[in-house]
């Protein structure tokens, strides 16, 4: 008795901790799309930082 609740248990934690293994990794992994958060913070820190590369090179 004390054997199969353990084992119950036991795979209920591994499945838990294989589907968000495999939730981060699709997050990690997924390509951003055009209108998400990410895409517009990633464009606005490029522009921002190609903006001072130049302003740096031209003093």
């Amino acid at each position: 008795m004390r054997y199969s609740i353990m084992l119950q248990l036991v795979t209920i934690i591994t499945i838990i901790l294989v589907s968000a293994a495999g939730w981060f990794a699709w997050l990690q992994n997924r390509q951003p799309t055009s209108g998400s958060l990410d895409s517009r913070l990633n464009r606005e820190i490029l522009e921002k930082s190609e903006e001072t590369r130049s302003k740096h090179l031209a003093t």
